[in-house]
């Protein structure tokens, strides 16, 4: 990984931290519209949603401590790295532990799966901590990332924010077109062969 590499990603995660802990930095307005569009979905506790480049990216930085740990290793590890001028649009989202928050999963994950089948670079994955570090972590670290694959041109983030405007607005257009399913959920048999 080059130094531009490495030092876009530190400035990323001070950034991040500045803006989770004191609220100061004003993200682009499509960045908003999809953190407000996913923040609006029932059990969501919080949304955060940042470009990264992956263009640098090798696949033994995925060993790297902190932010290197929530990149997508199998993505990476399938090209061998980032491709050239990849960005990857990385949603990351918490839930919490509520029966909304559960409905408000298996609907973005069908909306992932709506847009990797009509051809967009989308992915869905959950991510957690180890069950016990210094003290017990299992049950509070779950956290779900929707991940979006750009090939930018150039060095500009054009492409990336016009696809974050986008993802906003279908989310919230789709949560609008389904809302009443979330108000009278369909109810789990335990049949399995079913879903």
């Amino acid at each position: 990984m080059s130094c531009g590499t490495l030092h876009f990603l530190k400035i990323y995660v001070v950034l991040r931290h500045i803006y989770e802990r004191f609220r100061i930095l004003e993200l682009p307005p499509q960045v908003q519209a999809l953190v407000d569009a996913i923040s609006a979905l029932p059990g969501v506790a919080a949304c955060f949603c940042g470009p990264k480049p992956l263009a640098e990216i090798e696949t033994s930085d995925l060993s790297l401590p902190g932010e290197f740990g929530d990149l997508p290793q199998a993505a990476i590890i399938r090209t061998n790295g980032g491709r050239e001028n990849e960005v990857i649009i990385q949603t990351e989202v918490i839930f919490d532990r509520s029966l909304n928050a559960w409905l408000s999963i298996e609907f973005l994950a069908w909306w992932v799966r709506d847009w990797g089948r009509s051809g967009h670079e989308i992915q869905m994955r959950p991510m957690a901590l180890p069950p016990q570090a210094y003290e017990i972590q299992l049950g509070r670290t779950l956290k779900f990332f929707i991940e979006y694959f750009v090939i930018e041109d150039g060095n500009s983030y054009d492409k990336t924010l016009e696809i974050i405007g986008k993802m906003g607005e279908d989310i919230t257009s789709n949560f609008e077109l389904y809302k009443k399913c979330f108000e009278n959920p369909a109810e789990f048999t335990g049949d399995a062969e079913s879903i």
